[in-house]
């Protein structure tokens, strides 16, 4: 039943879905093919309007030429001068009328002439009416465009005589028959289509002085440029610009129009037609379309019932299908949850156990473990810990002891708990709690290695420290007596051979008391070394020198200790500063081959800084990796001096200098 009703529903929002898509299909066509149809119209109207606004300025321009011509005959400017000086002058009026009458004859259809007081003198043909509708063609040409059943252009100008003192004025009119003929064709277009002629407002008005030609006759109107904020097709030819575009006329009709101005003579034409006139054949066939699109959706929809009515029966197969899968699924995904948990817990035991290093501290030891540990648990964001050694507890960062459950695992060193490692939850969690206590005790058992390790490594260097105290004793006690004891007695003997007149004995006897000596001094030297006595005495920086001094003479090269100030530090400090420096000085000389070592003990910026540098080999590069850890192999010596260093609270840097060899740094703040 619920697939029955799913097939419903599915052919039910196909079809409004079809239905939707079809008429969307069809009103983009319908909008591409109107765009189309104005582009064209507009096209059409915009050449049309050029050709007519070519007509216009060339047939007003030559009017405006004609009079200017006339205003310039000598016989006219001679007649006026006469009349001025004579006013009463017949013979100047009556040749100055004979030269306004044959103006007729130069397609003017009325003209007059006036003196400069302007009084009429003479006049030839019938003038337009004030009433008569008119257009100011041009503010500088004091000319106008009259519509009297056809286009009339009247100008007037001002005639001057050799000293450009003005004598009068001629008036003009003349008949423009081929505008009238331009401007009245405007049923060529389209019944809607109009032919709009108009002069700019003047600055006491906004209204514009407009000739409208339809398709009724020419009528004469003042329209603003701008209507319900919306600027007519008028307004961008006044303001220079030519084009078309699909907007509102004055009479808030949407229209396709073409404007553009006629520069010369300060005036703008439209020539448009009404967009309901523009797509009435394309309206018109909208009826047959729509007949065939509903064929095309009722098609549509039984050819999709059918579809579904196919696909409904595979949905059925493919439902019993996905519940098998779903079952795979959620065991697979309780599968892939168990191997995540025992994969975390892999990488935390692999990371605590490859960074776990001699010489961390057990505060950082024991950081590291929080830190891959908590990690590792089910629930991390609520999981914390902390470890008890010897009765000091170190906590994790989140630590919180109100724990409702715990997991605990014990830390044994040579079969003694001396700890307890602690991971404690804020509230019950449905965790694993079998599987993260095994992870505990692995990680106790690292934490137990890691303990040892560091246990021997002190034992290490306890008996490193006290086999070099007993043979450094054993040498300056004993040995060095003894060879001593041996150099008296050669120098005794010395003196008795020569009482004796024993040449060749006294000789023997005199190298041997030599070869004591040497050897005295040698002793004395091995157990200063082993044994510093002067750190007692006299503090590190004499050893230092000494020490210095010693590496020169004994070795053959230079060896020098610089410092800047007197240090004072406890013996514990000193000793492992000393065997420290021992132990860098001696790997530049046998394994970097140095021949220049220098040693210096500064104070800087709060800081105890040590520093051994040489000219030697270097380190032997690993070109797999620029890790400075992976250049340095950590022997015995290298581990030592690093557990020196962490005994002391300071830090032990190897730098690689960049002119050759090797620069051991140690640092520590001063307490």
């Amino acid at each position: 039943m619920q697939l029955i009703r799913d097939d419903r529903k599915i052919s039910i929002i196909g079809g409004l879905l079809l239905l939707c898509l079809t008429l969307a299909t069809g009103m983009a066509v319908y909008n591409v093919m109107r765009q189309q149809i104005e582009s064209t119209l507009g096209r059409g109207l915009d050449v049309a309007l050029q050709g007519k606004a070519r007509l216009f300025e060339s047939q007003i321009s030559e009017g405006l030429a004609a009079t200017r011509a006339t205003v310039n005959r000598p016989f006219l400017i001679r007649s006026l001068e006469q009349i001025k000086e004579q006013p009463n002058n017949i013979r100047a009026l009556q040749d100055l009328q004979r030269n306004v009458d044959s103006l007729i004859l130069a397609d003017f259809t009325a003209a007059s002439i006036s003196n400069s007081d302007g009084k009429e003198l003479a006049r030839v043909g019938k003038f337009s009416s004030d009433h008569t509708p008119k257009l100011p063609i041009s503010i500088r040409s004091n000319a106008w465009l009259y519509w009297n059943d056809g286009f009339v252009l009247s100008v007037t100008k001002d005639i001057l005589d050799q000293a450009g003192t003005r004598v009068g004025s001629l008036t003009t009119e003349k008949s423009l028959p081929q505008l009238t003929e331009s401007f009245s064709k405007i049923w060529e277009i389209g019944k809607t289509g109009e032919f709009i002629v108009c002069a700019p407002p003047n600055e006491a008005s906004d209204q514009m002085h407009c000739l409208i030609s339809q398709i009724s006759g020419v009528e004469f109107r003042f329209l603003s440029r701008v209507i319900r904020n919306e600027a007519l097709p008028m307004d961008y030819a006044l303001r220079d610009q030519r084009g078309v575009i699909a907007s509102k006329d004055y009479r808030h009709i949407p229209v396709i129009a073409a404007y553009a101005p006629l520069e010369s003579v300060e005036l703008g034409m439209v020539l448009k037609l009404d967009e309901e006139e523009l797509l009435k054949p394309m309206n018109e066939q909208l009826k047959v379309i729509i007949l065939y699109i509903s064929g095309l959706i009722i098609t549509e929809i039984l050819l999709l019932y059918w579809l579904v009515h196919k696909l409904i029966r595979a949905i059925r197969g493919s439902r019993k299908a996905k519940e098998r899968a779903e079952q795979f699924s959620t065991e697979l995904a309780h599968k892939e949850l168990a191997l995540r948990e025992r994969f975390k817990e892999i990488t935390c035991l692999y990371e605590i156990g490859s960074n776990m290093k001699s010489e961390f501290s057990i505060q950082e030891i024991c950081q590291l473990v929080f830190k891959h540990l908590i990690a590792a648990m089910q629930y991390p964001d609520d999981a914390s810990a902390f470890i008890e050694l010897d009765g000091i507890q170190y906590m994790s960062d989140n630590f919180q002891c109100e724990g409702t459950h715990f997991l605990q695992s014990k830390i044994e060193l040579d079969g003694k708990i001396c700890g307890h490692l602690y991971v404690f939850y804020p509230y019950d969690k449905p965790f694993l709690a079998f599987e993260e206590q095994k992870l505990l005790d692995a990680v106790a058992r690292d934490i137990e290695s890691w303990l040892a390790r560091k246990r021997l490594e002190q034992a290490l260097v306890s008996v490193a420290e006290e086999n070099q105290r007993q043979i450094g004793q054993e040498l300056h006690d004993n040995l060095g007596q003894q060879i001593a004891a041996i150099g008296y007695q050669a120098k005794a003997l010395e003196k008795r051979m020569i009482t004796a007149g024993d040449t060749a004995s006294t000789a023997i006897a005199t190298s041997i008391a030599t070869q004591s000596q040497s050897a005295v001094s040698q002793c004395r030297q091995l157990a200063q070394g082993l044994l510093p006595f002067e750190l007692e005495t006299n503090g590190l920086i004499a050893v230092l020198h000494a020490f210095a001094a010693k590496i020169s003479t004994t070795y053959k090269i230079d060896c020098h200790f610089s410092t800047n100030s007197e240090i004072i530090m406890n013996d514990d400090v000193a000793l492992n500063l000393y065997r420290i420096t021992q132990e860098a000085v001696n790997n530049a000389i046998r394994h970097g081959g140095a021949q220049h070592v220098d040693i210096s003990l500064l104070i800087e910026k709060g800081k105890l800084w040590l520093s051994i540098t040489d000219n030697g080999r270097g380190f032997i590069h690993n070109h797999a990796s620029h890790d400075i850890k992976n250049i340095i192999t950590p022997g015995i010596g290298i581990k030592i001096m690093r557990y020196r260093t962490k005994q002391i609270g300071a830090t032990l840097e190897f730098l690689e200098r960049p002119e050759g060899g090797v620069e051991v740094k140690v640092s520590r703040k001063l307490s």
